[in-house]
């Protein structure tokens, strides 16, 4: 049983995005930043074999104005037996001014009798670009293990300029509810979801009129609007493309967009959703960056 802490902050210098502060517990590790131009990618490592009974884990990122981040985890998340436990993490990201933010972790894996809860909580402003993605799988598909957790819930909520514009929430209790039926998850054994808002156009009348200020706050909207409607038919279009096999849902939120996907494959899943975070951030990955 433990209980830990990563908290990292990002800051924008001389041309690039560095640690500000950082601080962390064991297990918990942070690999040196994969820096290229002004973005980096910020590796999070676990040193265990997974969330064990009792287990609780606390991740804080705060990404500063003008900074460009990935945050990745080091490999995929197993959630142990926890027995008559369970297991918690709970996630709390911040994005500032026009920060670049993506918060991208390799997908759970829930074992066998584990009972897991994670919160993810992200405050962001209206000019800053933001992901968050994650996947989770009905259990070790690769040992023939599905549908075997006690029970798994992931809840989400982000708040744009303090209102909330997107809540999330999965649960996977197989004891309750057949996942493999019509409606469910079905034949599919991953389930990822991302979330994606793109900046407000920061736009302001020349003469501070009222008038102007209106038009140009409903401009801005308009703008907003029509950046994520283009946004959904290019996800759309790169699924087609690539051929995804699965089911694929993608529609705008309050303020952003939401995406949400099945497949009989980690890496399908995965991959996609990276892509779509690439879109989003109108960055090319690069081949220094690990998978």
């Amino acid at each position: 049983m433990s209980s830990s802490t990563f908290r990292l902050a990002t800051a924008f210098r001389h041309g690039r995005t560095k640690i500000d502060d950082v601080y962390f517990e064991a297990p918990f590790k942070l690999m040196t930043p994969f820096t290229n131009g002004r973005h980096s990618d910020f590796i999070v490592m676990l040193a265990s074999p997974g969330f064990l009974k009792g287990d609780e884990a606390h991740i804080e990122i705060d990404f500063g104005p003008g900074t460009d981040s990935t945050i990745r985890t080091q490999s995929y998340e197993k959630v142990l037996d926890t027995a008559d436990g369970s297991a918690s993490r709970t996630i709390e990201l911040t994005a500032r001014g026009d920060a670049k933010a993506v918060f991208l972790p390799f997908p759970v894996i829930p074992f066998r009798g584990s009972t897991f809860e994670n919160l993810t909580t992200a405050h962001i402003s209206s000019e800053s670009t933001f992901v968050y993605a994650d996947v989770v799988t009905c259990g070790r598909v690769g040992m023939d293990e599905r549908w075997a957790m006690r029970r798994f819930t992931n809840r989400m909520r982000v708040f744009v300029d303090d209102r909330l514009a997107f809540a999330d929430r999965m649960l996977l209790e197989p004891d309750a509810f057949d996942y493999t039926g019509i409606g469910m998850w079905r034949e599919f054994t991953h389930c990822g979801v991302l979330y994606a808002h793109l900046p407000a156009s920061a736009q302001s009348g020349a003469d501070g009129s009222a008038g102007n200020a209106d038009g140009n706050s409903a401009n801005a909207e308009a703008a907003r609007i029509a950046a994520e409607d283009a946004l959904i038919d290019r996800i759309r279009s790169h699924a087609n493309a690539i051929g995804l096999v699965g089911e694929l849902g993608v529609s705008r939120a309050v303020n952003g967009v939401c995406v949400r996907l099945l497949t009989g494959r980690g890496d399908d899943a995965f991959d996609f959703i990276r892509d779509v975070a690439d879109m989003v951030a109108e960055r090319r990955r690069s081949p220094a960056i690990p998978r």
